[in-house]
């Protein structure tokens, strides 16, 4: 695989943001269709998911070790599987994909319902559960940012990250608070059949829309032998792209060091929230609607703002801030539910900024054709650490006597990783250039 040149890369950006064609039009209409029927299937999923959590905490009170196993089963397949995924993403069809991994999150669902209906649930079914809906995940998510990357013109890009992360972050504020509400007054079967409902409103524009096909010049490329032809080609081939934009395999791993020190949040919340503050599944519903208020925010000032100076000082801002927050929440006195929830706003804010203005960057550094891959590695890799940060959280939390501590120390040494990252030249420049090649290609389609 070659160096990524930068007049080829410009050269490519400024074909991309010539005016768009009306198919190019209809293409994006198209994946705006497709997109909210997302928002749907992504409100069911996290019912399901705030159903699951809470059940482990009624069947298993206080042990957070449970919590941990639950959590490391549902994530694994993310890691195992979304490199493969990555490939089957830019190699096969992206509509049966999508089709057949929604599909059986919602089949697990009846199951789930089944099982509830004939009165015998046990904890393994959750862990069961858990992680064969992590894997229909792990082959879904980069087939998703496969689809909005190609469907998505790349002057409107940026803004579309944007949108794509207030929509559903809206979503994930009022979907555990739904939960909750509903599980006071209903059975918990009834409450999960909202996720079958949400995957059949998505299952109509997955039927109608027509994915774009990328594939013909590595098509064209394996015919002349000049591809590997494989998956295992494939996936090098995506891992040296990585390697040949200078910084970026660097902050790959600082991504991986700070997933792995914020599992114990994701892993140890419900008893943060049940034993720690003494809350109930109201209160387990308001602090993720709050955390999830906070990135929903971060992603208003995301999708406003057309245009960022300063790509690389506002990302070093919001990693710095997003620890900090981190720390504080270890912090709140117990039972200060109030100091709580605004922590929780405040502690990602900056999260879908960061995100969107990374995505963005490397957007304009990789090929179209490779996207799916590169995707894939980068999210293998950032992630690789996690399901050890995931299994260690409730011995580690349960050895030093209390998750607040846990999350104080975490904070910290998330902070440290940062640090000596960030500030490093390498990461620094590969920042700047994804500001320039962004930069350059708006004045381009400014002229025109």
């Amino acid at each position: 695989m070659e160096n990524i040149d930068k007049k080829e890369a410009l050269s490519e950006i400024n074909t991309n943001l010539k005016p768009q064609n009306k198919n190019a039009r209809n293409s994006f209409q198209a994946f705006i269709f497709f997109w909210i029927g997302q928002l749907f299937s992504i409100l069911g999923s996290n019912i399901v998911s705030f159903v699951l959590i809470w059940t482990i905490t009624e069947l298993a009170p206080e042990n957070n070790t449970v919590l941990s196993i639950a959590a490391f089963l549902a994530f694994i397949p993310f890691v195992v599987f979304v490199p493969i995924a990555g490939v089957v993403a830019d190699k096969w069809n992206k509509k049966s994909i999508i089709l057949v991994a929604d599909s059986l999150q919602a089949a697990l669902t009846l199951v789930y319902i089944i099982i509830i209906a004939l009165g015998n649930l046990q904890i393994w079914h959750i862990y069961a559960i858990g992680f064969l809906r992590g894997t229909c995940g792990a082959f879904h998510e980069p087939v998703s940012f496969s689809v909005l990357s190609i469907m998505t013109p790349k002057d409107k890009l940026s803004r579309m990250n944007g949108l794509n992360t207030l929509f559903s972050s809206l979503v994930r504020i009022i979907a555990p608070v739904i939960a909750g509400f509903l599980m006071i007054y209903l059975d918990t079967m009834w409450v999960l059949s909202i996720d079958i409902i949400t995957f059949l409103i998505a299952l109509v524009p997955i039927i109608y829309i027509a994915f774009p096909n990328v594939l013909e010049s590595s098509k064209e490329s394996d015919l002349k032998g000049e591809g590997k032809g494989s998956f295992w080609g494939h996936l090098k081939e995506g891992f040296t792209t990585i390697k040949n934009i200078p910084g970026l395999m660097m902050i790959m791993l600082m991504a991986t060091l700070s997933n792995f020190f914020f599992q114990p949040l994701d892993a140890l919340l419900p008893n943060f929230v049940r034993v720690s503050h003494s809350g109930g599944q109201q209160e387990l519903a308001y602090f993720l609607g709050f955390l999830n208020l906070g990135v929903f925010l971060g992603a208003i000032i995301m999708t406003v703002k057309k245009h960022w100076k300063h790509m690389a000082i506002t990302i070093t801002i919001g990693l710095f801030s997003t620890s900090v927050g981190y720390l504080a929440l270890g912090l709140v006195p117990p039972g200060s539910f109030i100091a709580l929830y605004i922590f929780a706003a405040l502690f990602l804010v900056m999260n879908p900024i960061v995100n969107g203005l990374f995505q963005t960057a490397i957007v304009f550094m990789i090929p179209p054709e490779k996207m799916g891959r590169v995707i894939s590695v980068l999210i293998t890799m950032s992630s690789i650490a996690s399901p050890l940060g995931l299994i260690i959280a409730g011995p580690a939390a349960d050895l030093l006597g209390s998750i607040p501590k846990l999350y104080i120390i975490c904070g910290i040494l998330s902070a440290v990783s940062v640090a000596l990252t960030i500030f490093r030249k390498a990461p620094w420049n590969m920042m700047k250039e994804g500001q320039r090649l962004q930069d350059e290609a708006m004045k381009a389609k400014a002229e025109e």
